[in-house]
Formats: C-alpha cells, sequence, structure tokens
C-alpha cells in the first residue's frame, strides 16, 4: 500500500518554473523542516539519491569507480520504483554528456569503467554515429551538441535542467500525495536553487571546467 503525505504535501507551495522567476519561495531550511515529515525509510531513500540527482558540485576527490559504486548500492536498495527511474534519467545523462564532450576533444571511444546504466557499450559501439544513435530515446541530444559546440554554458545548462524538471513534473503528476511527489518536488526545488546562484561569467568559467575536466580520472561523470 502506497503511503500518503496529505498535510506534507499541502504544506508545499508551489515552484514556479526555474526558467521564469528569480525567487526561491522556500528556503533550505524550511525544506527540510517540511521532509521530517516522512516516513524514516523514505527520508533515507530520498536523500541516498539526491547524490545522484543533485545539480550541485561533487566533492573533487570523488573518482569515477566511486560514483558508480554509489549509483550501484542505490539501484540495489532502493525500493521506489519511481525514484530508481529518476536516478536513471539522471545518470544516462551525465553518461551522454561525458561522451559528447569527449569526442569533441577528439577522442576515440572510451573503454572500460567511464558512464553508468545500459547505454556506456551501446554508445561505444556507435561512437562515430550521429547523437551516438540515441537520438530517438534522448531527442535532446542535437541541441546539446549543438550548444556545447557554440561554448554556450548557460543555455546547455538550462537545457538540461529543463530536462529533469520535465520529467520531475510527471513524476509528481502522477503521484498526487504520495512519496514521489514530494521528493520531485524536493529535486525541482534544487534545480531551482541551483539555476538561480548561476550568473553568465560564471557559467562560463564553469564551461572552461567541463571541457578540461573530461580528461581527468575523476568527476567526469558528475560533471
Amino acid at each position: 500500500m502506497r503511503r500518503r503525505y496529505y498535510q506534507l504535501v499541502a504544506s508545499l507551495p508551489a515552484l514556479p518554473d526555474f526558467r521564469r522567476t528569480r525567487l526561491l519561495p522556500l528556503s533550505r531550511w524550511r525544506l527540510e523542516e517540511r521532509l521530517s515529515l516522512l516516513h524514516d525509510d523514505d527520508r533515507a531513500e530520498l536523500m541516498k539519491a539526491e547524490r545522484l540527482v543533485s545539480w550541485r558540485r561533487q566533492p573533487v576527490s570523488r573518482t569515477t569507480e566511486q560514483i558508480v559504486a554509489i549509483y550501484d548500492d542505490v539501484m540495489a536498495t532502493t525500493r521506489n520504483q519511481d525514484l530508481r527511474a529518476m536516478v536513471d534519467f539522471r545518470m544516462n545523462m551525465r553518461t551522454v554528456m561525458v561522451a559528447l564532450r569527449l569526442r569533441r576533444r577528439g577522442k576515440g571511444a572510451p573503454s572500460g569503467q567511464w558512464g553508468t546504466g545500459p547505454y556506456t557499450r551501446f554508445i561505444e559501439s556507435r561512437w562515430a554515429e550521429p547523437e551516438f544513435g540515441l537520438a530517438a530515446v534522448f531527442p535532446w541530444i542535437p541541441d546539446a551538441q549543438s550548444l556545447l559546440d557554440r561554448g554556450d554554458a548557460m543555455e546547455l545548462e538550462k537545457l538540461l535542467m529543463g530536462q529533469s524538471w520535465k520529467r520531475l513534473s510527471q513524476i509528481a503528476d502522477s503521484r498526487p500525495f504520495g512519496f514521489e511527489q514530494v521528493f520531485a518536488f524536493a529535486y525541482k526545488w534544487d534545480i531551482l536553487h541551483r539555476w538561480l546562484s548561476y550568473d553568465a561569467e560564471k557559467a562560463r568559467e564553469r564551461f572552461e571546467e567541463l571541457i578540461m575536466e573530461v580528461t581527468s580520472d575523476h568527476q567526469d561523470l558528475f560533471a
């Protein structure tokens, strides 16, 4: 039987589209206060998955191998199917972006442990194909490739955030008053908070960092 969080959901303000507002309607402290109403196991799953879904920068010391281990653990221990699907969605996005950055630098198909999910081997085998043959699965790839080539960091980030925002909205709408609506709100709040912290200059610096980081031994998957 699915849990229902009527009081919690009713206490959450409407989140404006991150592309159309300059205000955060809820502080982090207030959000945590609301999330404390979750059952302990649901809250634990939300926090655990947040390490992979969040748009916040990850520790520089965290290697790709460690990231893959976190992913494997989250996928093996998370009971909620929609939360697992959201983690997969974000990590597939990160894997594709690593591949696009590598190919942009003229690198050959990677091998070993460089990404997560079911598409890593597929990408390796379709390295020379446009969009790695995945445009039907991830229709945002052509736009991401174009923005990457133009060096338009802000628009690239907006595109990727928009894809996650859309997916989270779909999850929330399909499970009203459920745990799914709560974690969708929390992760959309994270997108909004991150977007409001950006400015054009920092975004350009971040873009250059991403291009350089892709050849290092860490951070690629969380870049």
